[in-house]
């Protein structure tokens, strides 16, 4: 399933937070925000604002389990879509540092595989070509094999809406794997479900396509490198040196005390999942942890990041096109880079939609998240609009 891109943010709100757990001074806002939440179509959610040294307003709203009552909090957890791409930008850019990637390689040089572009067998993909959404590599329903139900025995699909339920079967189908196996089935030629609608016929570097499995690709050529797990990798390289202790990779990693329920409405929960593929939508994070994340994209646009080199953050945010023809990517290094310069990045899975942005000129960085789905329900799409509206207006001195 694509991740969804939802709407766009240019603007959010700013108050005066001293620090993380503090308490909110700006009622107004509150009070605006939560009136707009009780006409919304929403289950719970958090938003964050931050410069380049603090949180400036945090603030979360609704429930994270509605039927237990229970409140959805600046220490709720839950997985945050494609947002966790900019992670993997991270990622590639330290085993660059570490001499270990080179982003204009032909991935098959660090792949216990080969993967061929099937149009374009003698034009080899890159790491750059993965990183930029470019590589020629395509979804398709494929993809979908990727979702596993904690509890498939338990997942009864007639209680859904009859448009979803076959994709609900779909997934309560799925077998778990190791990512490993699920690309090789996917990209490689003997792999089992491999076919030429695998790709899309433009040559790598050629068109953008944007693609959860050629992310996933890139995260898992870093595993191979480094010799690491991606999961143990971007902790010691990520979060351990950000204090974010509240984030992971799989349910195993984090306090399932705090884990938000997902919801396709506010009285139809989605049953808990995880992906294969891990590194294109799984992180599960909390909005005081993402702050912490946030804060670091600013300071290491200026070059004063701690993860990585000036060097290597000026890569992440400059745009990689060479061609007219793809040059409606924007893109960075897995990170989207705007018109007025603005860095970017949204997601959207089965109960989640959310969305992050910064503007180094006005050094301000923005985020929001939600435990309920836009897909299938445009009633979820008004709410979502309407309390953008009135974070996008809201002037706070």
């Amino acid at each position: 399933m694509k991740k969804i891109i939802f709407i766009s943010l240019l603007f959010l709100i700013i108050s005066c937070n001293k620090d993380d757990d503090s308490i909110n001074i700006n009622k107004h806002l509150d009070d605006k925000l939560q009136k707009a939440y009780d006409n919304s179509k929403l289950a719970g959610f958090s938003v964050a604002v931050v410069d380049n040294n603090k949180v400036l307003y945090k603030k979360s709203f609704g429930f994270a389990n509605i039927k237990k009552n229970k409140k959805y909090s600046n220490h709720t957890v839950q997985n945050i879509a494609s947002i966790s791409k900019t992670f993997i930008s991270l990622a590639i850019m330290k085993a660059v540092e570490q001499g270990k990637l080179n982003l204009d390689a032909n991935i098959n040089t660090y792949l216990p595989f080969d993967i061929i572009h099937p149009y374009h067998p003698t034009k080899p993909i890159t790491i750059r070509h993965l990183a930029t959404h470019t590589s020629g590599i395509n979804d398709g329903d494929v993809y979908n094999k990727s979702y596993i139900f904690e509890n498939p025995s338990e997942v009864d699909v007639s209680r859904y809406p009859e448009e979803i339920q076959p994709l609900m079967l779909f997934f309560k189908n799925n077998i778990k794997m190791d990512e490993s196996i699920f690309l090789e089935k996917v990209l490689s030629t003997s792999g089992e479900w491999y076919s030429k609608e695998n790709f899309i016929e433009n040559a790598p570097g050629e068109k953008y396509e944007y693609s959860n499995i050629a992310a996933a690709l890139a995260a898992f050529i870093v595993e191979n490198v480094t010799n690491t797990s991606y999961e143990e990798y971007t902790k010691k390289h990520i979060f351990t040196p950000l204090q974010m202790d509240a984030t992971g990779w799989n349910f195993s990693s984090i306090n399932t005390k705090n884990l938000s329920t997902l919801y396709l409405k506010k009285d139809l929960e989605i049953p808990r999942y995880s992906l294969i593929t891990k590194a294109d939508g799984g992180v599960i994070t909390s909005t005081s942890d993402f702050s912490k994340y946030l804060i670091e994209m600013i300071k290491g646009y200026h070059g004063k990041g701690k993860l990585l080199s000036a060097e290597s953050y000026k890569t992440i945010y400059t745009h990689q096109a060479n061609h007219t023809e793809i040059a409606e990517t924007e893109g960075g290094i897995f990170w989207e880079i705007t018109d007025n310069k603005t860095i970017t990045h949204d997601g959207g899975d089965p109960g989640t939609s959310t969305i992050c942005l910064f503007d180094p000129i006005k050094n301000r960085g923005y985020y929001f998240v939600t435990n309920i789905s836009t897909d299938f329900n445009a009633e979820i799409e008004e709410s979502l609009d309407k309390i953008w509206a009135l974070i996008t207006n809201e002037k706070v001195n």
